[in-house]
């Protein structure tokens, strides 16, 4: 047994580590301690099973009341998934569900990745629009695309590749003059968004919107996996529901089996971290995002792709090939990602990074600029 966890041990030290603050590649982060703890507490918990284990659906009702009200809410649905991916999925198997004909599904081409599997597993047909000059949604085009045969719009709240917010309100007039399903993807944004000052409107205060996706195993500070799923109406998830007959009851949920470990830590960090809390971390990552920006402006070989509107920074340079960038920045410990659309370095600044981090990076990225060049 102590050979084994050794070599565990052995196998876990190559990994990167968060608390180093040299990772600028990942939306994730270390969770908090307590959130840890919840997890361990629940690892046997099976929420499906709610006649052996009914804490974890007091739990998750709790959590989903919470987070529908953080997004405007006091009558949405839904439940804790394991992150983005399975929420985009179910989200359009709902919107299937709702309409009776169709099979267009319209999302921007910087919506994430995932919505390619959820058309492709739900045999739908993905409409991929573009984007206007600040590589957010453009309006005119969803307009354009979106007829009869649509059943669900598409619209993000942080993409993936630059941390942009799609202007939601003018693709919820669409969706309802079109009578179809709006999704918004806030996997990134949802634990962002709510707490940044005249943030623009995107949850369900715009009536439009049917269903949000968060993560609140990103900015949220709890253990992969943890995500929710919700929908404006909570009896539409009753479109979903399944009898189990072995266990006699029901479930509207995508998985069957689910780890009551991810609805125990999402509560703990929910309850202990509130709104104030939350706001504070948010306004520490923008103010060194601020601050990565202002450094990068500074070189006089890089330029912003576009001004950062959460904690992500893109630049590109004006001589050099990104790919050797990157290669040069890990060369000295930095981990940072490439983006293909547009082709550009993207860095994340999440909980776990310092002012001492953002300095640091920024003097070792003077030098591989100097050294490329």
């Amino acid at each position: 047994m102590n050979d084994l966890l050794d070599k565990l041990k052995k196998y876990r030290e190559r990994d990167w580590s968060y608390d180093s603050g040299r990772i600028f590649s990942s939306m994730c982060t270390n969770p908090l301690d307590e959130a840890l703890e919840a997890h361990q507490m629940y690892t046997d918990v099976n929420a499906l099973d709610s006649k052996i284990f009914p804490s974890a659906k007091r739990l998750e009702s709790e959590v989903i009341r919470k987070i529908s009200a953080l997004y405007s809410s006091t009558h949405a649905g839904g439940y804790i998934t394991s992150g983005g991916t399975e929420g985009n999925i179910y989200a359009l198997w709902l919107a299937r569900k709702l309409r009776d004909k169709g099979e267009k599904v319209i999302a921007p081409i910087s919506a994430h990745y995932s919505m390619q599997k959820a058309c492709d597993l739900q045999q739908l047909k993905l409409i991929q629009t573009t984007l206007n000059d600040q590589y957010k949604a453009e309006v005119e085009d969803i307009n354009e695309q979106t007829d009869k045969e649509t059943i669900a719009i598409v619209a993000t709240v942080g993409t993936t590749a630059l941390g942009k917010i799609d202007p939601i309100r003018e693709i919820a007039e669409i969706a309802e003059d079109a009578g179809c399903f709006l999704h918004v993807d806030a996997s990134f944004g949802g634990f962002v968004l709510p707490f940044i000052k005249n943030a623009p409107p995107w949850d369900f205060e715009i009536e439009s919107v049917s269903s949000i996706t968060s993560d609140p195993h990103k900015m949220g500070l709890t253990p992969i996996p943890s995500g929710v799923l919700l929908v404006r109406n909570h009896s539409w998830i009753d479109e979903l529901r399944m009898d189990i007959p072995y266990l006699d009851q029901t479930s509207a949920t995508l998985l069957g089996t689910r780890p009551g470990a991810s609805i125990a830590s999402t509560w703990m960090a929910l309850n202990l971290l509130d709104s104030n809390n939350y706001g504070r971390i948010v306004r520490r990552c923008m103010k060194l995002t601020r601050q990565l920006a202002e450094g990068i402006r500074g070189i006089s070989d890089l330029r912003l792709v576009t001004e950062p509107e959460l904690n992500l920074v893109s630049f590109t340079s004006n001589t050099s090939d990104v790919s050797q960038l990157r290669v040069a920045l890990e060369r000295r410990r930095w981990l940072v990602s490439l983006n293909s659309q547009p082709e550009s370095v993207r860095l994340v600044v999440m909980p776990h990074h310092r002012e001492e981090h953002i300095r640091s990076f920024l003097n070792d990225l003077r030098e591989c600029v100097r050294e490329l060049s």
